[in-house]
């Protein structure tokens, strides 16, 4: 009985070492064949690790070493610390897919710095563009404040690309404001490759005789566009159908003398050829300067000669102004002191500012700052069923449109405003238009020029129409020619989301890399009930502790009474 019961049990040990062995054998094999494999599963429901396609591709055109720099370190709120962590995570996966050529490291850019220090760092980070915030840090019973740079600067090839990881602050809570820059942060890194890797870029054309904005006016947006396409500017009274249709875009800024029928004919040919337009038009002569000769002035009407073209392709201008209690300031003579002028900042309903849609924001504009508006006219889309019209910005709810003509009275700034006569809701101020194009001369044989080519519809044209062109202008002051960034006001000093804006419209609208869809990522906030978390404290504190003790009794006495059932015998 005896050297039976040690047979099985020799029998028994022989069989657990044997399968042991197995199974290491089986993992030293397929370790040996998965090492010239590269794959990753993401079980979270919104794939939060996982690069887009268009990402990887970028990615993988990385063919020297990318080194970048992140002023991510140090003590943080725990919303900075959650996207350090974000930040730190969607670099291991680049690096993972660049096959080693990029490298990172974080760093706290005011160690060891004195005031003096620290505020030359600002300064020099802030010219790269990285733009600096304050935190509250709290520890005990005290809280202090700091101020941090969350942003990064990528090194390749010689060349320095700052990107911001904070964004979109404007009236949201800071979870939401983390949220939304992780969310948006595989575009901003993607887009920073797309950049730096550029080989050859689409055609880009500014229309410039029929009074659009200057060169000096779209500088900024010129500048940043250069960074992804070729720009330059064109006459489009001197093209032809041919030598428009090289171009893969179109901007037309602020235009204020009429189109000609032949200039019409030209854009309509661009647009049924697969081309694109950014429309900045308005319909309002409204201008500050006007109010350094008077303090009150009637609006005129531009006449453009435009109306029936896009009537026919989906969206109509208001001839009239939105007046927004949401609205930026403007300085205003108040008093005078020693003889010198006072000025302060007024509420100015004539300059909009308009937040993207908190629910369902269009790609373009999800997640940027909110777009700075000047004297900026209210849009209707028409019952075209063949053209998706989809509406960008909005006023804000407490708005108004006025009809043409307008009385502009820069006494309204020092009148407190009556917030219900503001009660038309949200104004559309920018509309995407996508979809069939019929041409505004399908049924205008004679209005043809005869011996240029003509084409009657496309099937998926796409056109962007802003009832603002100041939207692209960017400050510029006149004594010294110094141009501000766009989107920068230099009388209140904040920084809008314009460049931004134009920036995203132009991609979606002629960009191939794909990147934009990447800023449709969504990352759901789960946040624990603060509520339940202070009234269930002590509840859940127990469970946590007497739960895993009562597992591992329950598990230790099934795990002898199968022992003792089993070796009984």
């Amino acid at each position: 009985m005896k050297v039976k019961e040690k047979m099985k049990k020799r029998n028994f040990k022989i069989q657990a070492i044997t399968e042991l062995g197995l199974v290491i054998a089986i993992l030293i094999v397929l370790n040996l064949i998965l090492t010239n494999y590269f794959f990753r599963i993401d079980l979270t429901s919104e794939k939060r690790y996982s690069l887009s396609p268009n990402t990887i591709k970028l990615i993988k055109k990385v063919d020297d070493v990318m080194y970048v720099k992140v002023y991510l370190e140090g003590e943080f709120p725990a919303g900075f610390k959650r996207l350090r962590q974000s930040t730190k995570e969607m670099l291991d996966e680049f690096v993972a897919y660049s096959g080693g050529k990029l490298e990172y490291e974080f760093i706290d850019p005011f160690e060891g710095a004195d005031l003096k220090k620290a505020n030359d760092i600002i300064r020099e980070l802030g010219d790269k563009g990285l733009q600096p915030t304050n935190v509250q840090i709290k520890k005990d019973d005290e809280s202090t404040q700091k101020l941090i740079v969350p942003g990064a600067i990528f090194y390749y090839k010689g060349k320095e690309y700052p990107v911001n990881l904070l964004k979109a602050q404007f009236g949201q809570s800071p979870e939401t404001v983390i949220n939304e820059s992780i969310e948006l942060m595989e575009y901003e890194l993607a887009n920073v490759l797309r950049k730096s890797v550029a080989t050859s870029a689409k055609q880009v054309a500014f229309i410039d005789d029929n009074g659009e904005l200057d060169k000096w006016d779209v500088a900024d947006a010129s500048q940043e566009l250069k960074q992804f396409y070729s720009v330059t500017r064109i006459p489009l009274a001197l093209q032809t159908p041919e030598s428009l249709g090289k171009n893969d875009a179109l901007i037309i800024a602020k235009p204020t003398t009429a189109f000609t029928e032949y200039e019409k004919f030209l854009l309509d040919q661009f647009v049924m050829h697969g081309g694109n337009i950014l429309w900045l038009l308005e319909t309002q002569i409204a201008d500050m300067d006007s109010l350094n000769k008077s303090p009150l002035f009637m609006t005129g009407s531009y006449e453009l000669n435009l109306d029936d073209m896009l009537f026919k392709w989906g969206v109509r201008i208001h001839a009239g102004l939105v007046q927004d209690l949401q609205c930026n300031a403007i300085p205003i003579l108040s008093t005078m002191r020693n003889g010198n002028p006072q000025q302060k900042l007024l509420p100015w309903m004539f300059f909009p500012v308009a937040a993207p849609p908190a629910q369902n924001a269009h790609i373009i504009v999800k997640g940027i700052d909110p777009v700075f508006f000047q004297f900026v006219s209210g849009l209707d889309t028409t019952a075209n069923k063949d053209v998706k019209k989809t509406v960008l910005l909005y006023s804000s709810p407490y708005s108004r449109s006025v009809p043409a003509p307008v009385q502009v009275d820069l006494n309204l700034a020092r009148v407190q405003p009556d917030p219900s006569m503001f009660n038309q809701g949200s104004i559309p101020i920018a509309v995407l238009l996508e979809g069939r194009f019929n041409s505004l001369f399908q049924y205008r044989p004679g209005a043809r020029p005869n011996a240029l080519p003509y084409k009657e519809f496309i099937e998926n044209g796409k056109m962007i129409v802003v009832s603002d062109g100041d939207v692209i202008r960017n400050q510029r002051k006149q004594s010294t020619g110094e141009i501000f960034p766009l989107g920068y006001d230099r009388y209140t000093n904040q920084q809008f989301g314009n460049k931004r804006f134009i920036l995203n419209c132009m991609d979606y609208l002629c960009d191939d890399s794909g990147i934009i869809e990447v800023r449709a990522k969504e990352i759901k906030l789960r946040l624990l009930d603060k509520g339940k978390l202070k009234s269930e404290r002590t509840k859940w504190q127990l469970i946590n502790m007497v739960a895993p003790l009562l597992l591992l009794v329950v598990f230790g006495g099934i795990n002898k009474w199968y022992r003792n059932r089993k070796y009984a015998a």
